[in-house]
């Protein structure tokens, strides 16, 4: 607990699940991982906990209270952004892969949009959920890349898959707490409705893939997990919310997304 504070890293757990597995899956799937990926993976990861540090000295600005633990979350923020460009540098000026240039800067602009909101409290909405998703999924992209050196359309489907699995479980968790907490009966209509559209959407692009044979059928059985524990919460409503057993959950669900989506791509080789 003294090392997380100390250093500042993302409290978040689900958060962690959202950046390395994609990041895994984009390895597995390109079959290699070599230094450029390792610098890859020191870069990514210094910029994804650099986010703590932003948003504590960005809020203490903010409000013009400027504390020890936000100077002391500054002077952290400026070192792991030093190590970020350190070590990414290589990647584009020796090992020239620029595909990484726009993916840096997307990611650069989704860490300022995603901060900005957290300073206002505005981060607990779907939809800067879903963006803050969009974001930590691009290690997929970024990871596959790397690896294999060349820049094809499974990259793209590496991203558009993870975040669709991921932004699963923000509707999923949304309609779970606002059943048992929100006291307006109009504010748990909608988290069953954003629910239930989100996931209906989910099931018909898969099935459209799976049938023009877009896609194997293994990626319908990497969402099956999800798919299924979000319509037997519609069709039966818990009675009480293990925000513990639900993490624990997601992260079996995940580790089924990680094999049967590495599978997807890997036996179509």
């Amino acid at each position: 607990m003294k090392l997380r504070s100390a250093l500042k890293l993302p409290k978040e757990h689900g958060a962690w699940a959202m950046f390395y597995i994609p990041f895994v899956l984009g390895l597995l799937v390109a079959g290699n991982f070599n230094v450029p990926s390792l610098l890859l993976l020191i870069a990514a990861t210094a910029a994804f906990i650099s986010r703590e540090s932003l948003l504590i000295w960005w809020r203490a600005r903010t409000r013009g209270r400027q504390t020890p633990s936000s100077i002391e979350a500054g002077r952290l923020l400026l070192v792991y952004l030093l190590i970020a460009v350190t070590t990414g540098a290589p990647l584009i000026f020796a090992y020239k892969l620029y595909w990484l240039i726009p993916l840096a800067l997307a990611g650069a602009v989704l860490l300022l949009v995603n901060g900005w909101q957290a300073t206002e409290f505005e981060d607990r909405t779907v939809q800067s959920e879903i963006l803050a998703i969009t974001g930590l999924t691009m290690t997929a992209p970024a990871a596959f890349y790397t690896a294999n050196g060349i820049w094809t359309a499974t990259a793209w489907w590496l991203w558009a898959l993870s975040a669709a699995y991921f932004a699963s479980s923000v509707f999923y968790v949304k309609l779970r707490v606002t059943r048992l907490h929100a006291k307006q009966a109009e504010d748990k209509r909608r988290a069953q409705r954003q629910c239930v559209v989100y996931h209906s959407f989910l099931l018909c692009s898969l099935l459209a893939l799976a049938v023009t044979r877009s896609l194997p059928l293994f990626a319908l059985i990497a969402f099956a997990p999800v798919l299924a524990r979000t319509l037997r919460s519609l069709l039966s409503p818990e009675p009480h919310l293990n925000l513990k057993q639900i993490g624990i959950a997601e992260i079996v669900y995940s580790v089924i997304f990680l094999i049967f989506t590495t599978l997807t791509f890997r036996l179509a080789i």
